[in-house]
């Protein structure tokens, strides 16, 4: 390990070992079963930083290589792939609608027509839907329930409000929207994989992306589908130089959701690399033209939360009245992710013992599961991921994972996309690939089934 990775490894394992020490002196709750979790949780996070570290810095110092076009791009090769993704998404997509349809008809022993069961098979009224979808009908407003509205960002209720022109009502554009950028991302994704991989790989990219266990909250009028399009795009043009459309794709990420801001770290990434190798082949005056061209770049990223915010201040006068109904409506702050580690576990095994099965299906052990197994298969994988996205699940799973009151693990999983091309990299031969394939698919059925059956997952 060269003296600058031993350095930033030094200063990572303090700013860790600090952290871990305020958890344990603020931490009141000492169980067996959440202990050994948090600690589990906190250890594969260190190990998974300091395998990163001396990866990324030798990334950011490498030599530019010439962008490769993509596999496959003879005359036609590129249409007849996208099209095979294309009906590919369109047959998956009725699939899931036919296999809902279909677990509901198991659960009651009988169901109307299809599509008049859609709302009672979804469940559109016990998740976000309903809120993104008065927020198109409505706007934010400032009384009654809806005034929790504001928690919700705005970009995809405003496609929902364009396309609603269409369709002639809301939730069959909040369908098409979702359904859509789904489709989108699917040959997104299969072009960012192409950058570093054959063709093949590409398409399993694909695959583990739409196939991950709570893929099906891409079919539903929620945020996933969007927001994995623009992260997509987002690090697909900032990786072959277009560092404007990259950082205008982070915006629009971030006014959909708000871990869009953290795009800003794969982004700087690769800007820091092109600025490295830029350093030793050009002038110093190009070198600083081509750096502040970066800087500017790269605070576009953080507006499209800035004018969350700013809605916010429009419509209640606090351009954090968001964070204000998040602790006090749904008791939820930001805290340190491997305390959500534990008191998950603490529920797990809680709702256990209690029988409380509605519970530890479709909240809690699906929550445990997918926190470990994520970090697990990233740790597996740090050392041939491409850097940069490693670096961005890093930020994202303390993010999203860090929240005192986690509800969602699984669907937030769900458009981290560093974890599709993980699976990719870690199921080289046939039968690894064919295992983890029968696991999401089990697994995904499962959760489907849970969902459909009116168990608590949000």
């Amino acid at each position: 390990m060269k003296k600058q990775d031993q350095i930033l490894s030094a200063v990572f394992l303090l700013i860790m070992s600090a952290a871990g020490i305020y958890w344990a002196v603020a931490n009141t709750s000492w169980t067996l079963a959440g202990t050994t979790a948090a600690a589990a949780c906190f250890g594969i996070f260190v190990w998974l930083g300091v395998r990163t570290i001396p990866v990324l810095t030798a990334y950011i110092a490498g030599a530019d290589p010439a962008d490769k076009l993509p596999e496959g791009h003879a005359a036609g090769t590129r249409e007849r792939t996208w099209l095979t993704i294309i009906l590919w998404m369109l047959g998956t997509r009725a699939l899931l609608f036919l296999i809902a349809y279909g677990l509901m008809v198991i659960h009651n022993g009988s169901a109307g027509s299809l599509l008049a069961t859609v709302r009672e098979t979804w469940h559109l009224t016990g998740i976000d839907t309903q809120s993104y979808l008065g927020i198109a009908e409505h706007g934010y407003v400032t009384e009654g329930d809806s005034r929790f509205h504001i928690v919700f960002l705005p970009l995809f209720p405003k496609l929902i409000q364009f396309v609603q022109l269409f369709t002639g009502d809301y939730l069959s554009a909040g369908f098409a929207v979702s359904n859509l950028c789904a489709i989108a991302a699917a040959l997104v994704a299969y072009e960012l994989a192409l950058l570093d991989m054959t063709r093949k790989d590409a398409l399993r990219v694909v695959k583990y992306i739409f196939i991950f266990p709570s893929a099906f909250f891409f079919v539903i009028p929620m945020t996933e589908s969007l927001f994995l399009v623009l992260s997509l795009m987002s690090i697909y043009f900032v990786r072959r130089h277009k560092w404007l459309l990259a950082c205008l794709c982070a915006a629009l990420a971030g006014y959909t959701r708000s871990p869009g801001i953290l795009l800003a770290v794969p982004i700087a990434v690769e800007m820091a690399r092109v600025l490295a190798v830029s350093y030793r082949q050009t002038t110093r005056r190009e070198w600083t033209r081509k750096a502040a061209i970066a800087v500017a770049c790269l605070a576009v990223a953080p507006l499209g939360l800035l004018a969350y915010l700013y809605v916010n201040y429009a419509v209640t006068g606090n351009p954090f009245q968001f964070s204000i109904y998040q602790r006090e409506h749904w008791f939820q702050r930001m805290y340190l992710f491997w305390d959500t580690a534990r008191y998950q576990t603490d529920y797990v095994v809680k709702a256990f013992r209690e029988g409380d099965s509605r519970s530890l299906l479709g909240l809690w052990l699906p929550n445990v599961l997918m926190i470990v197994s994520t970090l697990l298969l990233i740790c597996r994988s740090a050392r041939k991921l491409h850097p940069s996205y490693t670096a961005y699940f890093i930020v994202y799973f303390a993010y999203v994972v860090g929240p005192t009151w986690l509800l969602s693990a699984p669907r937030y999983f769900a458009v981290a996309f560093p974890l599709a091309f993980a699976a990719v990299l870690v199921t080289k031969d046939r039968a690894k690939d064919a295992a983890l394939t029968v696991i999401y698919l089990i697994g995904g059925l499962l959760y489907l089934a849970l969902f459909v059956w009116g168990y608590p997952i949000y």
